[in-house]
């Protein structure tokens, strides 16, 4: 499957909102915001369930070393790790 990163960033948002039950709609979700911040209001527990749904929704598998790398501060960083799993991923199934 073969995704750019404007699809991914789409269901990622959408997933965003479905699992953490933001009061947000998808396109106000920018890079910028802060997965921490009082709009986000990501904790340990929420952030486990979002990488599970994520991983679900794009058929990856996120390893915690990559998930501790990738020092997740905002929203683009979580596209950045997401982008890069769905393209390393689409990369060992056509090798």
């Amino acid at each position: 499957m073969h995704d750019d990163g404007a699809e991914i960033a789409i269901r990622t948002r959408k997933i965003m909102v479905d699992v953490l039950g933001l009061r947000l709609n998808p396109e106000d979700i920018t890079d910028e915001i802060s997965l921490y911040s009082p709009r986000i209001q990501l904790d340990s527990l929420t952030m486990l369930q979002l990488l599970l749904a994520l991983e679900g929704e794009f058929d990856v598998q996120l390893d915690d070393e990559d998930v501790m790398e990738a020092d997740l501060r905002t929203v683009g960083d979580l596209m950045q790790l997401i982008q890069r799993s769905v393209r390393d991923t689409s990369r060992e199934g056509n090798a």
